[in-house]
């Protein structure tokens, strides 16, 4: 009897920890436009990215979730379809990656003036800064979610005379000179295609090998971790960018990018 109830608890617990509200986080996985998948959000996170684009309008007092400016009146705000629903599981879970000291970061593209979109966004999680990020007096406190801002003009004139900041900023890639304290820009961005022409046959050009590794150690200068969007999803890039110390991988199939990177890091491991 006591041997089938301890196979019993054995079974329910093995059970339970298979339930774990948790995701396991795909380091450098970054969902573009995130919005536009099957499952906004929900897709990006069971796939373990730790970082979501999410193109925002301010309109008429909200911030609405579009890439174009088309019927926004039709579209979901950035409340709706994202902060609450992180807001909820948080207050149920507190974390939300089975390491408990990995952040989300939320990359807001700004489509409209950051002047109209800025106060609103900074509205939006008012309640819940306790769950945001944010830089005070030279130092960085780190929660289980980031935001970091790209798009129209961003300042830090917007900024510098809060008492706490945040938001953050998508930085560019090419040096690390900024108005902004370098702890607020953790990131830079450029579009492939405007640096690099390699499509993943045969190996990287010589020439943009020597730049893309120039660029990974300027920007570690200053703490940056890169990003190379409308990057072709082939495997030869993923790798080869990795290698060569790009932090976030720009993926628009995030069920694809986990499945390579698993096996990526298997690659790695020592025999």
């Amino acid at each position: 009897m006591r041997y089938k109830l301890l196979l019993t608890f054995t079974i329910l617990f093995s059970f339970a920890l298979s339930q774990s509200p948790y995701f396991e986080a795909t380091q450098h996985a970054h969902s573009h436009n995130d919005y536009l998948k099957k499952k906004p959000l929900w897709d990006a996170l069971k796939n373990g990215c730790t970082s979501i684009e999410v193109d925002v309008f301010a309109y008429k007092g909200s911030l609405k979730v579009a890439h174009v400016n088309v019927a926004l009146n039709q579209r979901k705000s950035f409340e709706e379809l994202y902060l609450l629903p992180l807001i909820e599981f948080l207050d149920q879970h507190a974390h939300l990656y089975t390491d408990t000291t990995q952040e989300l970061v939320l990359m807001i593209d700004f489509k409209s003036s950051s002047s109209a979109a800025l106060p609103l966004l900074l509205q939006s999680i008012e309640n819940y800064t306790k769950y945001f990020s944010y830089y005070e007096n030279g130092k960085l406190f780190p929660a289980p979610l980031q935001l970091v801002i790209s798009g129209s003009g961003f300042s830090y004139k917007q900024v510098q005379d809060l008492e706490k900041i945040y938001v953050f900023l998508d930085g560019n890639v090419s040096s690390c000179n900024s108005e902004f304290p370098e702890q607020l820009v953790p990131r830079g961005s450029a579009r492939y295609g405007s640096i690099f022409s390699w499509n993943g046959k045969k190996s990287m050009p010589v020439h943009e090998e020597e730049l893309l590794k120039s660029m990974v150690q300027e920007a570690s200068k200053c703490n940056k971790k890169l990003r190379f969007y409308a990057m072709p999803e082939k495997l030869a890039i993923w790798r080869k960018f990795l290698d060569e110390g790009v932090y976030w991988i720009n993926v628009d199939h995030s069920a694809k990018f986990k499945k390579f990177y698993q096996a990526y890091l298997k690659e790695k491991r020592p025999n």
